[in-house]
């Protein structure tokens, strides 16, 4: 079974991504930052990372150097609702330095399967 790593310090956010995805029969490994995350990362077999950049203690673009350097890597979406303008810079900087995709909060439970799926099938990649 496919197996997702999420990343993010509001759970309600780690909710949703779970729901939204349920469909897809996914296993859910689940982390409140990113040092949670690497744990995980470091620990398990994980096909695909989903994060949020800000986050406490180890924020996404930490957390994707660090994951890039550790091991043979998955795909990484990389999720922010930080602010317009900002939002998008550390979006474009986490894709710089090794995400495979970004998506900006709010986004539909369409467009978030859609991109899961390309990333999986290796169409998302940069």
């Amino acid at each position: 079974m496919t197996k997702l790593l999420l990343i993010d310090d509001d759970q309600k956010i780690l909710d949703l991504l779970q729901l939204y995805l349920a469909q897809d029969n996914f296993t859910f490994l689940l982390a409140n930052d990113g040092n949670e995350g690497m744990e995980l990362f470091l620990e398990n077999s994980v096909d695909l990372v989903i994060m949020d950049i800000f986050m406490p203690n180890m924020d996404g673009i930490q957390t994707i150097i660090e994951m890039k350097n550790k091991k043979n890597c998955c795909p990484i979406l990389i999720i922010s609702g930080g602010g317009e303008l900002t939002g998008l810079e550390f979006l474009r900087q986490a894709k710089a330095l090794g995400a495979d995709e970004a998506m900006v909060k709010p986004f539909s439970k369409d467009e978030l399967r859609k991109t899961v799926q390309s990333l999986l099938t290796g169409h998302g990649r940069s």
